[in-house]
């Protein structure tokens, strides 16, 4: 579901080392011409091939990292993360996250999946969630979403829709703590399905 995070990655420029030997001998021209054509017969670096993040496991979609989610003025009720991918919602389960890109309900079963791209997808095919570096966005035909997380915390909550009216009178005075960086898109994901629990007839309240 998650886009990989917004971080930039650090391309690396590997030198070739000097030879060994400092004298001014004339290089060996068979092994000049054996490097030539090996040179020839490999394929031409992909211009467009980006470094993973120093530090980052390539193969993780999403980051996972201590942070809350909350209400302004009610930090008692937050969604929490745990750098082991368990998140509560006011002290209870709410859902457990996989640095592969996977998002499992309390009991265990495979709700979402994130693919590295930002597009989110459920067993009966996309969700209608797009993760972005700064956060994401959900639509349906009863309920349109988007949240962006500011660099001081605060999260702009946009809501339409018919069952918008749902999510309490105007949109939730939504913060975070500890989602910047890779965490951003995991913050988003987990901000959108909090808000599409509220935005569902169907789901148990959270106030």
């Amino acid at each position: 579901m998650l886009r990989r995070t917004g971080a930039l990655a650090c391309t690396l420029a590997l030198l070739s080392l000097p030879a060994c030997d400092k004298s001014p001998a004339k290089a060996d021209k068979s092994s000049a011409e054996s490097d030539a054509d090996k040179a020839d017969g490999e394929d031409p670096p992909d211009s467009n091939a980006v470094e993973a993040e120093p530090g980052v496991d390539a193969s993780s979609v999403l980051a996972l990292g201590a942070a809350k989610i909350m209400r302004e003025g009610h930090p008692d009720r937050a969604i929490e993360l745990t750098p082991a991918g368990q998140v509560s919602l006011a002290g209870k389960p709410f859902m457990v996250l996989s640095a592969s890109g996977e998002l499992h309900d309390p009991q265990g079963e495979l709700i979402m999946t994130v693919s590295g791209d930002g597009s989110v997808s459920g067993s009966e095919g996309p969700t209608g969630i797009e993760l972005r570096a700064k956060g994401g966005s959900y639509q349906s035909d009863s309920l349109e979403l988007d949240v962006s997380f500011a660099d001081d915390g605060t999260i702009a909550v946009e809501a339409s829709g018919a069952n918008a009216g749902l999510l309490g009178s105007g949109s939730p005075d939504l913060v975070s703590e500890g989602c910047a960086g890779t965490m951003t898109q995991t913050c988003a994901l987990v901000t959108l399905n909090y808000l599409m629990a509220l935005g569902s007839p169907d789901s148990p309240k959270a106030e």
